[in-house]
């Protein structure tokens, strides 16, 4: 697993009329089987690992972001073609590619929040 910690002035100093910012955002990445049959239960599994929960406590995938994650990998386009999506899901924003690299960035403090 990589993890990088990104602080808040990394790239531009805060102003006082910033907001008050995090300590850290993670981002987390890691690399999925490119597998239509498989590639929704691997993104669940991260976000379960993520907030240290059963994948049932979760919420639904399905109800979410549809079968994208599947129809990446089913068809999936020409190398060149880079495709990638992204979602919210779950307090989460994902970022999966064609080739099965995952990124994943915490936007909210809870699943409950969402």
């Amino acid at each position: 697993m990589t993890v990088l910690a990104l602080s808040p002035g990394m790239v531009d100093e805060p102003t006082e009329s910033d907001p008050p910012a995090q300590e850290t955002t993670e981002i987390v990445k890691r690399r999925i089987d490119p597998d239509s049959g498989t590639a929704e239960y691997a993104v669940l599994e991260i976000v379960a690992e993520l907030e240290d929960k059963e994948i049932e406590a979760l919420p639904s995938l399905y109800e979410q972001v549809g079968h994208f994650v599947e129809m990446l990998f089913q068809d999936p386009p020409a190398l060149e073609a880079q495709m990638e999506i992204s979602f919210s899901y779950a307090g989460y924003r994902i970022r999966l590619t064609q080739h099965g690299q995952v990124t994943v960035l915490k936007v909210k403090n809870s699943i409950e929040d969402c």
